[in-house]
């Protein structure tokens, strides 16, 4: 059963594991912790250092900008350079597993910066100047050219090397830190090249451990335990301590300490969940009232960082065309599907960005991140879960920094999502300022989105995609009864979204059937506004688009849309000039494919039936052979024959 310490956020002491450190250890690393922000250590490193430096389990649940990343990395680095052994070429001394790459980066980088302030070990660092579309690097020497112990870290995240590239990397530099993602964590792990050895490995970090259990993480988080030695130090980091963590806590740790750090508010409320620096707002508007009323709050705020949270990530591919020119502002959009160098790079341009910057992410940035001086958080999408909530308000208000973070809600279907998250200890206020739209205000915006889905259709097949992801995306948010389909305004919505048309979709279909019959219905299109008119850039696209319309005309029913190279007309023309003979031997080795599923299929079935179970199925089954065969009888015997029923 863990141990449980809880603190309340006042001011503490410095640690007392310090003591044991010679005082220039213990001078620089209190003068990292002041180069990050904080006077002193705060009351969750006061807690956890002394617990990880004293050879204990640790789980810590603490509000976002509390200082946990430190409170992992300095007991590391202590416990390396006070180690009496030399550093040994393949031994691995602590793993440190974050669930994004931009959240392992930022781990990596504040090592990084924490061992500039140990002579020693900044004598390894060798950095060299990138390209100008180069990540940035840096040199490690290899650990046998050390006299004494010195930190090696190395990051592993996909995307920035390729998994050879990492052992090779690994091989040479010899590195007594892990920093990385599961997956390539799990890739390098099982090298032959790493050891992995009981009385040299030291600590194991999770960082955002909840987010690790989700089942994308959890094959390979599984792996990464089974190949790091039982006799291990484990601490795990969080804002939210799920019950999932509980579980992994009873099979990975022995006896673990929990710290639980609370916020007490102004009105005395002790277990609060976010910084008393970060105020939590909501407003609740009609759909197309979002975009204007977001024009105003940033104006309002004079923000000169903010970050907005969006559902999926084609609703980011999307906002990223329209957001620019609507709010005056820069847009740099990162989301999941962006390569690691792109997403690098963007999110490296907003922070360097010395005018007004918008942030468009989705939650891949919405945990851990600690970017400097974000004055607003906007959530124009909820989060599809409750617990993801306080994570994305958390990227600002950041080591006792003042921020604030808005929740758009839609009127009359949507308000209960604050009295449900009240009863979950999260309470929001209603956004200080008195703002209001104009319905003018708000056909204007419209227009103005229009004007821009016009220029090229690849913007309205953007749109189209963005709204039926995003529809997928609501039907998935939780509270279900709070974020329901049926609930939602369908006009209203489309022109929120500036559709030209409606997508087809089923949900559509079945709740809005006037699109059926009108394809514009409730979107206040121009009537003299035609979309076979509206041309792709790209002149291939266009080309088979024009194909497409032109097979329309001549009464010919066309292939497909022509959505691009890849669409379906392509496609269609690609099986037209298939010999015959390669077409029927294509469908024979699908149909043999089907078959082959099916059978695995009843296998598995079959396999998982009780007794009694398969007993009826045989009989069914002998029932349908019954019907079958004087079927086949009546249809011999003539049309005049029917079926008698089963005999007795």
């Amino acid at each position: 059963m863990a141990q449980e310490q809880h603190t309340q956020g006042e001011k503490s002491k410095q640690p007392k594991s310090f003591e044991a450190l010679t005082p220039e250890l213990a001078e620089w690393i209190l003068d990292f912790t002041r180069s990050m922000g904080f006077a002193r250590t705060t009351p969750v490193q006061a807690m956890a250092i002394p617990l990880l430096m004293g050879n204990k389990d640790l789980v810590v649940e603490a509000v976002t900008g509390s200082g946990k990343t430190l409170s992992f990395l300095i007991p590391i680095v202590t416990r390396i350079l006070s180690a009496e052994d030399p550093n040994k070429k393949g031994y691995v001394r602590s793993i440190v597993v974050a669930p994004t790459k931009e959240l392992a980066t930022q781990i990596y980088d504040v090592l990084r910066g924490l061992l500039e302030f140990h002579p020693p070990s900044a004598a390894v660092l060798n950095p060299r100047k990138p390209d100008e579309d180069e990540e940035d690097v840096m040199e490690v020497q290899p650990a046998e050219a050390l006299s004494g112990p010195a930190v090696v870290p190395q990051l592993l995240i996909g995307g920035r090397a390729k998994l050879n590239e990492d052992i090779a990397t690994f091989s040479r530099l010899s590195p007594n830190i892990l920093i990385g993602t599961p997956k390539r964590l799990s890739e390098v792990l099982q090298s032959s090249k790493v050891v992995l050895k009981r009385h040299w490995f030291d600590l194991l970090v999770l960082d955002e451990a909840d987010r690790l259990l989700d089942p994308n993480f959890e094959p390979d988080l599984r792996l990464i335990l089974e190949l790091v030695p039982k006799e291990r130090r484990t601490g795990l980091f969080s804002a939210s301590v799920s019950e999932a963590v509980s579980e992994l806590v009873r099979v990975g740790m022995r006896y673990p300490f929990k710290i639980s750090a609370k916020v007490r508010s102004k009105s005395g409320v002790l277990d609060k969940r976010t910084p008393e620096s970060l105020k939590l707002c909501y407003m609740t508007v009609k759909p197309t009232q979002k975009l204007p009323m977001l024009k105003l709050v940033l104006a309002d705020r004079q923000a000169e960082k903010s970050i907005v949270y969006v559902s999926t990530r084609a609703g980011v591919d999307y906002w990223k065309d329209i957001l620019p020119s609507l709010l005056g502002v820069a847009v740099f959009p990162v989301h999941g599907d962006y390569k690691a160098p792109v997403r690098a790079k963007n999110l490296r341009r907003f922070v360097e960005c010395e005018t007004p910057a918008i942030l468009l992410t989705t939650d891949v940035l919405a945990r851990g991140i600690d970017i400097p001086d974000i004055d607003l958080v906007v959530q124009l999408d909820p989060p599809s879960q409750p617990k993801d909530f306080i994570h994305r308000c958390g990227r600002s208000g950041r080591a006792g920094k003042r921020g604030m973070a808005i929740t758009f809600l839609n009127q009359g279907s949507e308000e209960d999502y604050v009295k449900y998250l009240d009863l979950q200890g999260t309470k929001l206020e209603a956004y200080p300022t008195p703002l209001a739209i104009s319905e003018d205000e708000a056909v204007e915006t419209l227009r103005q989105v229009r004007a821009i889905l016009t220029q090229k259709r690849e913007y309205h097949d953007r749109s189209q995609k963005a709204f039926v992801s995003w529809v997928q995306a609501y039907t998935k948010t939780l509270p279900a009864d709070i974020f329901s389909v049926k609930k939602i305004d369908w006009a209203e919505t489309g022109k929120a979204w500036g559709l030209l048309r409606w997508p087809k979709m089923p949900e559509l279909k079945r709740l809005f059937p006037e699109q059926l019959a009108d394809r514009t219905a409730g979107l206040d299109v121009p009537q003299d506004f035609d979309i076979d008119a509206l041309a792709y850039a790209d002149k291939v696209r266009e080309g088979l688009r024009a194909d497409w319309l032109a097979a329309r005309a001549r009464g010919e029913r066309p292939a497909g849309a022509g959505a691009g190279k890849g669409g379906k007309v392509a496609e269609g023309l690609r099986r037209k000039e298939r010999a015959w003979s390669s077409q029927k031997d294509a469908k024979a080795v699908r149909e043999a494919r089907r078959e082959r599923k099916e059978v695995r299929r009843t296998a598995e079935k079959v396999g998982l039936m009780s007794a009694e179970e398969l007993r009826e199925a045989r009989e069914l089954e002998s029932l349908i052979g019954k019907v079958r065969e004087q079927t086949a009888r009546g249809e011999e015997g003539g049309a005049d024959d029917g079926f008698e029923g089963f005999d007795d």
